[in-house]
């Protein structure tokens, strides 16, 4: 035996050798490994945002210490972002910087940042909550103030129509924070310039809505003289919509954005009269992240200033800022081919230690080798002389064995021929003779193991098991007690390979319940789904499957799930008996046991079940079925009875709903579900489904205010007459007068 342990150590060796190199090749992989990861969730796509994304992106090896930057599209979606903001959380990033989509529900993603210790960015837009680290971005009212201001110019300055000037400002639907901010500076502005007659109208803040708004304004003949959208698209739309109906020579248009080959472009080409630049400075961004991760002093509220871009500047600021989105595009094409080059840097590495790595495994695998077949020598001699010191103590236990045998077995015999025996008590003689021969035949082949070198037990060959299964199944179905049909009991399946146990079992259930019975756990597990017994007592150690074989597939498949398994063994130990427990066993006892103890262990598990059943049928609706109570019921119990409650809703208003439809879409058999649903719920499915049609209507008719007619038709009955003569009796009220005492 120490050999053996020797040569484990070797094999040990060898594992720890291959794992080693393992982790040598998974640590040097290619992926190069960054000191900072910042996760960037932006609300929507755009130029705009584009532009904010290079600069990020380019600035990431600005700095001393290296960052990768993740940036994720909300594409306007509320959701969606919540969901990426978690994926980035989830993936453990150590900074977020975020531009919200809406006012209220991001806070609770910032929320979740700060529990986690990740510092929030809020870039540009801001949300409810004040628990983020840093906001950098534009001064929205101030934009708002600044083109308001260049807006009161015009009217002054170029706008001479013997009227006040109409001013149009066309906002989002101020629920984001730029669309709030930027109306409240516009506004402020607009109202201390009495000479204008200021007018404002919400839009879904795109291209679309305010063409469509500045169309219809203008067609109703109403007089308009400069149009303010909150961001340079809009206001081409605006701008598109008066040159479609030639009205665009008079008409002044100003956005926001003041973007490169958009609101520039515009302004030089005469369709906007002047953009405020709203900043990106992506570069900023990323330095100030790198200052909170590296626990630097900042700022918490960083403001970014810009200008108005009118005729009289845009030459310049379009030449300044043409010159910065080709720095921004070669910084990232430079970026892009360091990042190859490292990636190659990392690959010739990675080789290298495999190499070594596989050097290494060979020279340890030739020395094991040689020690293996040294150690097994040695092994192989000591494993003769043990066999023989084996046979040798089975031979004297065996002879010992002889005599209290024969003494158990003569008595027997004679009790055997008694006549004054009963029936029952000949069986069980019959029983104990039975396996008191098999025990001395077994001792009797010990004894002869040296001369025939044969096997002790004989396992039944797969052609031999599946006899046995399909014998077994044949013998359950029909060996059922025929009892008077006005008593209901309840069903128990004894599993086992041994005839005098099933027997025994048989005599001893026989008297309280119908009993079902299979020779091995794969004919018990059919039995089992074709006749859904209430309970199931089985044996651990059977040809074929076994118990816990047996007990495990019974409780994962749905339709079988729900019922209770005593397991009846041998194996005393803690440990086993925690496994079986842990494959769905309800009760676990050991050899040989107490019949009370099995008959209470029975009587309890059934009292348990019709615990349940009495919840189902209760009267209340399934959706007011209370928690605590379907905790009862385990995992696959539930999931069905969730299953099936979803598909009575989803097809509860189709008055032809069919059985066959409702056990098709829950995936069995008609038979099955009917089965099923009796056993949990006391019910048939037919049943069921009346009963929760009637709940449903009974709701209807107190909390709206639809006719009887439709609460029935809505539950599907196909007649509001036989639906008031089911709620009738149901209710002991016809819906009529649940409707009467509400009003």
């Amino acid at each position: 035996m120490k050999k053996l342990s020797v040569c484990k150590r070797y094999r040990l060796v060898l594992y720890l050798t291959i794992m080693l190199t393992f982790l040598m090749i998974t640590g040097c992989s290619s992926n190069r490994s960054y000191r900072y990861k910042i996760g960037v969730s932006q609300c929507v796509g755009g130029r705009w945002r584009d532009k904010v994304n290079n600069e990020m992106l380019s600035a990431q090896h600005l700095y001393d210490t290296d960052v990768k930057v993740c940036i994720t599209n909300a594409d306007n979606n509320t959701n969606r972002q919540r969901q990426q903001i978690d994926s980035l959380i989830n993936a453990g990033v150590d900074l977020l910087v975020i531009s919200p989509n809406e006012y209220e529900p991001l806070s609770s993603c910032i929320e979740r940042a700060k529990k986690k210790g990740i510092p929030v960015i809020l870039f540009e837009r801001k949300t409810s909550s004040n628990n983020y680290t840093a906001y950098i971005g534009g001064d929205n009212v101030e934009a708002g103030r600044a083109i308001g201001r260049y807006a009161a110019r015009l009217c002054k300055d170029s706008i001479h129509v013997g009227r006040r000037p109409v001013v149009l400002e066309i906002t989002g639907r101020l629920v984001m924070s730029p669309d709030r901010e930027r109306y409240e500076g516009f506004s402020s502005v607009m109202k201390d310039f009495p000479e204008a007659d200021y007018r404002h109208v919400e839009s879904n803040w795109s291209f679309e809505d305010s063409y469509a708004i500045t169309k219809k304004w203008l067609q109703e003949g109403k007089s308009l003289d400069v149009v303010f959208c909150q961001s340079d698209l809009a206001s081409l739309g605006a701008y598109k919509a008066a040159k479609e109906l030639g009205k665009e020579k008079g008409i002044y248009f100003i956005g926001i954005d003041a973007l490169p080959g958009e609101g520039i472009n515009a302004i030089q080409q005469g369709k906007l009269a002047a953009s405020y630049i709203y900043p990106t400075h992506g570069e900023e961004i990323i330095a100030l992240a790198l200052k909170i991760l590296e626990h630097k002093p900042f700022k918490r509220t960083n403001i970014i200033e810009s200008i108005v871009v009118t005729p009289r500047n845009v030459e310049e600021i379009a030449i300044n800022a043409n010159a910065m989105m080709r720095q921004n595009e070669y910084l990232i094409t430079i970026q892009n081919k360091l990042e190859n080059y490292f990636g190659l840097y990392h690959a010739q590495r990675s080789l290298l230690f495999i190499s070594l790595a596989l050097a290494l495994v060979l020279l340890a695998a030739v020395v094991l080798a040689w020690r293996a077949i040294v150690v097994t020598r040695r092994a192989n001699r000591r494993i003769k002389e043990l066999g023989d010191e084996q046979n040798l103590f089975y031979t004297n236990a065996s002879h010992q064995l002889r005599t209290p045998l024969t003494l158990i077995t003569g008595p027997l015999n004679q009790l055997a021929g008694s006549k004054d025996l009963s029936t029952n008590d000949h069986d069980l003689l019959d029983i104990v003779r039975r396996n008191a021969d098999q025990l001395l035949h077994l001792v009797t082949d010990v004894l002869k193991f040296q001369k025939e070198n044969q096997r002790m037990f004989k396992e039944p060959s797969p052609t031999d098991a599946h006899a046995i299964s399909r014998r077994s199944v044949q013998d359950g179905q029909h060996d059922i007690v025929v009892r008077d049909q006005s008593e209901e009991l309840a069903t128990v399946l004894v599993v086992d390979d041994n005839e005098d146990m099933r027997q025994y079992l048989r005599t001893l259930l026989l008297d309280r319940y119908y009993v079902l019975e299979a020779s091995d756990g794969q004919s018990g597990l059919r039995l089992a789904r074709e006749s859904i017994p209430d309970l199931v007592v089985s044996d651990v150690m059977m040809p074929v499957m076994d118990g816990l074989s047996f007990c495990n597939k019974l409780k994962s498949d749905p339709l079988t799930s729900h019922i209770p398994v005593v397991l009846l063994t041998a194996r005393s130990s803690e440990q086993q008996q925690a496994e079986g427990l842990s494959l769905g066993a309800d009760a676990y006892l050991t050899k040989p046991f107490s019949a009370e103890v099995l008959l209470a262990h029975i009587a309890s598990l059934l009292a348990n079940r019709q615990k349940l059943r009495e919840i189902f049928t209760s009267g209340e609706s399934p959706a007011s079925v209370d928690n605590s109570q379907e905790e009862m019921l385990g995992t696959p119990d539930k999931r069905f009875m969730d299953t099936l409650r979803e598909a009575i809703f989803k097809n509860m208003g189709n008055a032809k709903l069919k059985m066959d439809d409702l056990g098709s879409e829950m995936g069995i058999s008609r038979v099955q579900l009917y089965r099923k649903v009796k056993v949990m719920t006391g019910m048939s499915p037919v049943e069921l489904l009346r009963e929760m049609r009637l709940q449903r209507a009974y709701k209807l008719l107190k909390a709206t205010d639809k006719t009887v007619a439709e609460v029935a038709y809505e539950v599907g009955f196909g007649t509001p007459g036989y639906f008031s003569s089911c709620f009738k009796k149901q209710f002991g009220k016809y819906p009529t007068d649940i409707r009467e005492s509400q009003e």
